[in-house]
């Protein structure tokens, strides 16, 4: 295995781990506030959404991903949501960390390769994210 794979590698795998980690410790504390007798509901949330025309109950933005990690107790549907931001990342971040480890290792092309799949897919989170 040569070293541009073992990085790629333990990235994917580690990044892959916490992110689920994330979603499933943020989906017990759903389970948890929510109990057995209905849904405990974000009301500042819920408008919010709603003068978008988006879904009550979800984070759409890493801005109120960071709100809503940012005051205790922690809304555990936003630490689902910034494990799934986390699993979108990992892969970025793989192919990020490759192109160096190709060009040092003189591979120019699998490092031009890699370093135009990440201006694609950066391009398209920015893209998707205007849209």
């Amino acid at each position: 295995m040569t070293p541009v794979e073992r990085v790629a590698s333990r990235v994917l795998f580690w990044g892959g781990a916490l992110s689920v980690t994330l979603m499933l410790v943020g989906l017990i504390g759903y389970g948890v506030r929510s109990g057995f007798h209905g849904e405990s509901l974000n009301v500042d949330r819920v408008l919010e959404n709603r003068e978008h025309g988006r879904a009550a109950d979800v984070f759409v933005s890493v801005r109120g991903i960071r709100r809503g990690l940012g005051h205790w107790p922690v809304d555990p549907v936003a630490l689902s949501a910034l494990g799934m931001v986390m699993l979108f990342a990992t892969p970025v971040l793989a192919v990020g960390l490759a192109v160096p480890g190709f060009v040092r290792q003189g591979d120019l092309r699998y490092g031009g390769i890699s370093a135009v799949i990440v201006g694609v897919l950066v391009l398209s989170f920015l893209l998707g994210a205007s849209g």
